[in-house]
Protein backbone atom coordinates (compact mmCIF):
# COMPACT_ATOMS: atom_id res chain seq x y z
CA UNK A 1 0.00 0.00 0.00
CA UNK A 2 1.53 3.31 -1.52
CA UNK A 3 2.04 6.12 1.94
CA UNK A 4 2.19 9.60 2.34
CA UNK A 5 4.72 10.01 5.04
CA UNK A 6 5.23 12.76 7.53
CA UNK A 7 6.89 13.47 10.69
CA UNK A 8 5.87 11.21 13.09
CA UNK A 9 7.07 8.34 10.54
CA UNK A 10 10.62 9.56 10.65
CA UNK A 11 11.03 11.41 13.83
CA UNK A 12 10.79 14.54 12.70
CA UNK A 13 14.29 15.53 10.64
CA UNK A 14 13.55 19.00 9.06
CA UNK A 15 16.87 20.74 9.34
CA UNK A 16 18.37 17.89 11.67
CA UNK A 17 21.06 16.85 9.59
CA UNK A 18 23.32 13.40 9.85
CA UNK A 19 22.47 13.06 13.17
CA UNK A 20 18.50 13.97 13.17
CA UNK A 21 18.19 11.57 9.90
CA UNK A 22 19.87 8.85 11.96
CA UNK A 23 18.39 9.54 15.40
CA UNK A 24 14.86 9.76 13.75
CA UNK A 25 14.94 6.25 12.04
CA UNK A 26 16.20 4.39 15.18
CA UNK A 27 13.73 6.13 17.40
CA UNK A 28 11.12 4.06 15.50
CA UNK A 29 9.76 1.38 18.26
CA UNK A 30 10.19 -2.33 17.22
CA UNK A 31 7.33 -4.08 14.82
CA UNK A 32 5.27 -3.99 11.95
CA UNK A 33 5.64 -0.20 11.50
CA UNK A 34 9.87 -0.31 11.79
CA UNK A 35 10.26 -3.25 9.44
CA UNK A 36 7.52 -1.53 6.88
CA UNK A 37 9.58 1.77 6.69
CA UNK A 38 12.78 -0.34 6.24
CA UNK A 39 11.33 -2.24 2.94
CA UNK A 40 8.77 0.11 1.48
CA UNK A 41 10.68 2.35 -1.06
CA UNK A 42 11.11 5.84 0.13
CA UNK A 43 10.48 8.64 -1.74
CA UNK A 44 11.33 12.40 -1.15
CA UNK A 45 10.63 15.97 -2.42
CA UNK A 46 9.98 19.24 -0.99
CA UNK A 47 6.68 20.15 -2.93
CA UNK A 48 3.18 19.59 -2.22
CA UNK A 49 1.27 15.93 -2.90
CA UNK A 50 -0.78 18.26 -5.72
CA UNK A 51 -1.10 15.57 -8.94
CA UNK A 52 -2.94 18.60 -10.71
CA UNK A 53 -0.28 21.51 -10.13
CA UNK A 54 2.80 20.18 -9.25
CA UNK A 55 4.79 18.02 -12.16
CA UNK A 56 7.45 16.63 -9.52
CA UNK A 57 4.60 14.87 -7.93
CA UNK A 58 3.00 13.70 -11.36
CA UNK A 59 6.30 12.25 -11.53
CA UNK A 60 6.02 10.69 -7.84
CA UNK A 61 2.88 9.76 -8.10
CA UNK A 62 3.48 7.43 -11.31
CA UNK A 63 6.38 5.79 -10.57
CA UNK A 64 5.20 4.88 -7.43
CA UNK A 65 1.68 3.49 -9.03
CA UNK A 66 4.03 1.61 -10.96
CA UNK A 67 5.97 -0.13 -8.36
CA UNK A 68 2.90 -0.74 -5.85
CA UNK A 69 1.20 -2.52 -8.84
CA UNK A 70 4.15 -4.50 -9.39
CA UNK A 71 4.66 -5.81 -5.13
CA UNK A 72 6.95 -2.85 -3.98
CA UNK A 73 5.24 -1.03 -1.70
CA UNK A 74 6.18 2.81 -1.62
CA UNK A 75 6.25 5.73 0.86
CA UNK A 76 6.32 9.55 -0.05
CA UNK A 77 6.98 12.51 1.79
CA UNK A 78 6.40 15.80 0.73
CA UNK A 79 6.49 19.54 1.95
CA UNK A 80 10.27 18.74 3.01
CA UNK A 81 8.74 16.88 5.67
CA UNK A 82 12.11 14.46 6.01
CA UNK A 83 14.11 17.87 5.70
CA UNK A 84 15.10 20.43 2.86
CA UNK A 85 17.39 19.63 -0.41
CA UNK A 86 20.60 18.94 1.45
CA UNK A 87 19.15 16.82 4.52
CA UNK A 88 17.32 14.81 1.64
CA UNK A 89 20.54 14.56 -0.04
CA UNK A 90 22.39 13.05 2.68
CA UNK A 91 20.05 10.52 3.49
CA UNK A 92 20.24 9.26 -0.32
CA UNK A 93 23.79 8.59 0.01
CA UNK A 94 23.27 6.91 3.55
CA UNK A 95 20.81 4.72 1.83
CA UNK A 96 17.97 5.90 4.12
CA UNK A 97 15.67 7.72 1.24
CA UNK A 98 15.63 5.73 -1.82
CA UNK A 99 14.62 8.55 -4.57
CA UNK A 100 14.76 12.36 -3.88
CA UNK A 101 14.13 14.87 -6.02
CA UNK A 102 16.17 17.94 -5.19
CA UNK A 103 17.21 21.20 -7.29
CA UNK A 104 20.30 21.74 -9.28
CA UNK A 105 22.00 23.95 -6.64
CA UNK A 106 22.07 20.96 -4.13
CA UNK A 107 23.85 18.55 -6.57
CA UNK A 108 25.74 21.39 -8.90
CA UNK A 109 28.90 21.82 -6.69
CA UNK A 110 29.40 18.04 -7.92
CA UNK A 111 28.91 18.34 -11.31
CA UNK A 112 30.64 21.56 -13.23
CA UNK A 113 28.25 21.01 -16.26
CA UNK A 114 25.18 20.88 -14.16
CA UNK A 115 26.43 24.01 -13.07
CA UNK A 116 27.06 25.88 -16.34
CA UNK A 117 23.43 24.31 -17.16
CA UNK A 118 21.54 26.89 -14.26
CA UNK A 119 22.39 30.19 -15.71
CA UNK A 120 18.94 31.78 -17.18
CA UNK A 121 18.13 32.51 -20.85
CA UNK A 122 20.56 29.08 -22.40
CA UNK A 123 17.46 26.83 -23.03
CA UNK A 124 14.43 27.96 -25.73
CA UNK A 125 11.59 25.49 -24.82
CA UNK A 126 10.67 22.47 -22.88
CA UNK A 127 11.15 20.56 -26.43
CA UNK A 128 14.70 22.46 -26.14
CA UNK A 129 15.27 20.78 -22.58
CA UNK A 130 13.95 17.27 -23.88
CA UNK A 131 16.54 17.41 -26.78
CA UNK A 132 19.53 18.17 -24.61
CA UNK A 133 18.46 15.24 -22.16
CA UNK A 134 17.59 12.63 -24.93
CA UNK A 135 20.45 13.46 -27.52
CA UNK A 136 23.57 14.99 -26.08
CA UNK A 137 26.12 13.52 -23.21
CA UNK A 138 24.47 16.45 -20.79
CA UNK A 139 22.72 13.44 -18.29
CA UNK A 140 25.55 10.81 -18.64
CA UNK A 141 28.25 13.52 -17.79
CA UNK A 142 25.92 14.44 -14.57
CA UNK A 143 25.71 10.84 -13.85
CA UNK A 144 29.14 9.96 -13.97
CA UNK A 145 30.09 13.15 -11.44
CA UNK A 146 27.81 11.92 -8.99
CA UNK A 147 28.25 8.41 -9.17
CA UNK A 148 31.72 8.80 -6.98
CA UNK A 149 28.92 10.56 -4.41
CA UNK A 150 26.63 7.78 -4.00
CA UNK A 151 24.06 8.92 -6.02
CA UNK A 152 22.58 8.05 -9.25
CA UNK A 153 20.91 10.75 -11.77
CA UNK A 154 17.44 9.51 -12.78
CA UNK A 155 15.68 12.15 -14.63
CA UNK A 156 14.47 15.56 -14.88
CA UNK A 157 11.17 16.53 -13.87
CA UNK A 158 9.55 19.15 -15.88
CA UNK A 159 7.52 22.00 -12.75
CA UNK A 160 5.29 24.02 -15.21
CA UNK A 161 6.00 26.35 -17.47
CA UNK A 162 9.20 28.37 -17.97
CA UNK A 163 10.42 30.41 -15.51
CA UNK A 164 9.58 34.06 -14.92
CA UNK A 165 8.94 37.05 -12.26
CA UNK A 166 6.15 37.35 -9.63
CA UNK A 167 6.00 40.56 -8.27
CA UNK A 168 3.89 42.55 -5.23
CA UNK A 169 2.27 45.79 -6.09
CA UNK A 170 4.47 46.39 -9.02
CA UNK A 171 3.37 45.44 -12.68
CA UNK A 172 7.60 44.91 -13.98
CA UNK A 173 8.40 44.52 -18.09
CA UNK A 174 12.08 46.28 -17.51
CA UNK A 175 15.17 45.40 -15.96
CA UNK A 176 15.20 48.76 -14.65
CA UNK A 177 11.55 48.68 -12.82
CA UNK A 178 12.59 45.76 -10.80
CA UNK A 179 15.51 47.81 -9.41
CA UNK A 180 13.07 49.51 -7.31
CA UNK A 181 11.84 45.77 -5.88
CA UNK A 182 13.25 43.67 -3.08
CA UNK A 183 14.08 40.05 -4.90
CA UNK A 184 13.69 36.58 -2.72
CA UNK A 185 17.00 35.12 -3.44
CA UNK A 186 18.52 31.61 -1.64
CA UNK A 187 21.45 30.36 -3.37
CA UNK A 188 24.91 30.98 -4.78
CA UNK A 189 23.45 31.13 -7.74
CA UNK A 190 20.97 33.63 -7.27
CA UNK A 191 23.96 36.14 -6.00
CA UNK A 192 25.47 36.32 -9.09
CA UNK A 193 22.69 37.52 -10.98
CA UNK A 194 22.01 40.04 -8.42
CA UNK A 195 24.94 41.43 -8.95
CA UNK A 196 24.65 40.97 -12.72
CA UNK A 197 20.99 42.26 -13.09
CA UNK A 198 22.23 45.30 -10.42
CA UNK A 199 18.85 44.78 -8.25
CA UNK A 200 18.72 44.17 -4.87
CA UNK A 201 18.05 40.73 -2.74
CA UNK A 202 17.28 39.13 0.71
CA UNK A 203 17.93 35.50 1.31
CA UNK A 204 14.50 33.88 2.38
CA UNK A 205 13.82 30.34 3.03
CA UNK A 206 10.76 28.70 0.54
CA UNK A 207 9.11 28.58 3.90
CA UNK A 208 8.83 31.87 5.11
CA UNK A 209 8.55 33.69 1.70
CA UNK A 210 4.52 34.00 2.03
CA UNK A 211 5.17 36.26 5.27
CA UNK A 212 8.34 37.94 3.75
CA UNK A 213 5.92 39.00 0.74
CA UNK A 214 3.02 39.97 3.27
CA UNK A 215 5.33 42.41 5.32
CA UNK A 216 7.08 43.61 3.13
CA UNK A 217 10.73 42.39 3.44
CA UNK A 218 10.42 41.16 -0.32
CA UNK A 219 8.42 42.33 -3.04
CA UNK A 220 9.37 39.51 -5.91
CA UNK A 221 10.53 35.84 -6.51
CA UNK A 222 11.43 34.22 -9.90
CA UNK A 223 9.01 30.99 -10.15
CA UNK A 224 6.83 29.65 -12.96
CA UNK A 225 3.73 30.60 -12.90
CA UNK A 226 1.80 27.73 -11.32
CA UNK A 227 4.05 28.14 -7.96
CA UNK A 228 1.86 30.93 -6.73
CA UNK A 229 -1.51 29.07 -7.25
CA UNK A 230 0.17 25.68 -5.84
CA UNK A 231 1.56 27.49 -2.23
CA UNK A 232 -1.78 30.16 -1.58
CA UNK A 233 0.48 33.08 -2.49
CA UNK A 234 -2.60 34.93 -4.59
CA UNK A 235 -3.47 37.32 -1.84
CA UNK A 236 -0.11 38.50 -1.16
CA UNK A 237 0.71 38.77 -5.25
CA UNK A 238 -0.58 40.83 -8.27
CA UNK A 239 1.70 40.63 -10.83
CA UNK A 240 3.76 37.86 -13.21
CA UNK A 241 5.94 38.60 -16.12
CA UNK A 242 6.29 35.86 -18.45
CA UNK A 243 9.98 36.08 -18.96
CA UNK A 244 10.81 32.96 -19.99
CA UNK A 245 13.57 32.83 -18.54
CA UNK A 246 14.28 28.95 -18.75
CA UNK A 247 12.66 25.57 -17.87
CA UNK A 248 11.35 24.87 -14.44
CA UNK A 249 13.34 21.84 -13.15
CA UNK A 250 13.89 19.39 -10.45
CA UNK A 251 16.17 16.43 -10.54
CA UNK A 252 15.37 12.53 -9.42
CA UNK A 253 18.32 11.22 -7.90
CA UNK A 254 18.53 7.71 -6.16
CA UNK A 255 20.58 6.08 -3.72
CA UNK A 256 23.76 4.25 -5.11
CA UNK A 257 23.23 2.08 -2.14
CA UNK A 258 19.66 1.10 -2.56
CA UNK A 259 20.14 0.54 -7.06
CA UNK A 260 22.65 -2.17 -5.94
CA UNK A 261 20.38 -4.14 -3.69
CA UNK A 262 17.76 -4.55 -6.12
CA UNK A 263 17.24 -8.10 -7.39
CA UNK A 264 16.63 -8.80 -10.98
CA UNK A 265 13.23 -8.83 -10.65
CA UNK A 266 13.00 -5.27 -9.03
CA UNK A 267 15.43 -3.88 -11.03
CA UNK A 268 13.62 -4.04 -13.83
CA UNK A 269 10.45 -2.62 -12.43
CA UNK A 270 12.22 0.12 -10.81
CA UNK A 271 13.70 0.69 -14.48
CA UNK A 272 9.77 0.30 -16.32
CA UNK A 273 9.35 2.90 -13.39
CA UNK A 274 10.97 5.74 -14.21
CA UNK A 275 10.04 5.38 -18.22
CA UNK A 276 6.32 5.37 -17.14
CA UNK A 277 6.99 8.93 -14.74
CA UNK A 278 9.26 10.78 -17.23
CA UNK A 279 5.94 9.81 -19.69
CA UNK A 280 3.72 10.89 -17.24
CA UNK A 281 5.65 14.22 -16.60
CA UNK A 282 6.16 15.01 -19.88
CA UNK A 283 2.49 14.58 -20.94
CA UNK A 284 1.06 16.11 -18.07
CA UNK A 285 3.58 19.59 -18.90
CA UNK A 286 2.29 19.80 -22.37
CA UNK A 287 -1.22 19.91 -20.66
CA UNK A 288 -1.11 22.32 -17.88
CA UNK A 289 0.82 24.69 -20.06
CA UNK A 290 -1.84 25.38 -21.61
CA UNK A 291 -3.64 26.21 -18.64
CA UNK A 292 -1.46 28.40 -16.77
CA UNK A 293 -2.37 31.59 -18.11
CA UNK A 294 -5.98 30.97 -16.87
CA UNK A 295 -5.35 29.70 -13.25
CA UNK A 296 -3.08 33.12 -12.57
CA UNK A 297 -6.10 34.59 -13.76
CA UNK A 298 -8.47 33.03 -11.43
CA UNK A 299 -5.74 33.77 -8.70
CA UNK A 300 -6.59 37.44 -9.33
CA UNK A 301 -2.28 38.13 -11.17
CA UNK A 302 -2.18 39.50 -13.87
CA UNK A 303 0.04 38.12 -16.49
CA UNK A 304 2.31 40.60 -18.70
CA UNK A 305 3.53 38.82 -22.06
CA UNK A 306 6.70 41.31 -22.41
CA UNK A 307 7.57 41.91 -26.65
CA UNK A 308 10.64 40.76 -27.78
CA UNK A 309 12.62 44.60 -27.54
CA UNK A 310 11.40 43.95 -23.64
CA UNK A 311 12.71 40.81 -22.93
CA UNK A 312 15.91 41.35 -24.88
CA UNK A 313 17.35 43.55 -21.96
CA UNK A 314 16.64 40.63 -19.66
CA UNK A 315 18.79 38.12 -21.88
CA UNK A 316 21.69 40.99 -22.18
CA UNK A 317 22.20 41.70 -18.20
CA UNK A 318 21.92 37.68 -17.76
CA UNK A 319 24.84 37.69 -19.83
CA UNK A 320 26.93 39.63 -17.19
CA UNK A 321 26.28 36.41 -14.87
CA UNK A 322 29.75 35.30 -13.10
CA UNK A 323 30.71 31.62 -13.52
CA UNK A 324 29.44 29.82 -10.40
CA UNK A 325 32.56 28.45 -7.88
CA UNK A 326 31.75 24.91 -9.17
CA UNK A 327 31.72 25.47 -13.12
CA UNK A 328 34.70 25.08 -15.60
CA UNK A 329 35.34 26.81 -18.60
CA UNK A 330 35.48 22.87 -20.40
CA UNK A 331 31.82 22.37 -18.85
CA UNK A 332 30.42 25.42 -19.79
CA UNK A 333 31.75 25.43 -23.16
CA UNK A 334 30.54 21.92 -23.38
CA UNK A 335 26.77 22.67 -22.31
CA UNK A 336 26.76 25.68 -24.89
CA UNK A 337 27.68 23.02 -27.56
CA UNK A 338 25.27 20.79 -26.52
CA UNK A 339 22.43 23.64 -26.41
CA UNK A 340 23.43 25.08 -29.69
CA UNK A 341 23.44 21.08 -31.29
CA UNK A 342 19.68 20.41 -29.47
CA UNK A 343 18.17 24.21 -30.71
CA UNK A 344 19.43 23.13 -35.00
CA UNK A 345 18.74 19.50 -34.04
CA UNK A 346 22.29 18.45 -35.37
CA UNK A 347 22.88 15.69 -32.84
CA UNK A 348 23.74 12.32 -34.61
Amino acid sequence: MSRLGGLSRLGGLRGAGIVGATGGLGGLAAGPALADLATDVKIGMSTPADIARNGVYVWVRAFADHLEAGGMPTRVYPNSTIGGDRERTIQSQLGLLDINATGGDELSRWSPVLAASTHPFQVDSYEHMSRIIDETGFVQTISDDLAPHGLVLIDFVYIASMVGLFTRGTPVRRIDELRRLRLRVISEADMHLLRAWQVRGVQVAWEEVAQALQTGIVDAYLNPPNIAPMYGHGSVLDHYTDLRMGPALRLVVASAKWMEGLDDTQRSLVQEGFRVARTANREWTRAVGENDHLALDRTGIEWISLSEEERAGWLEASERIAPSEWETPEATAQFKRWVAEARSGSNP
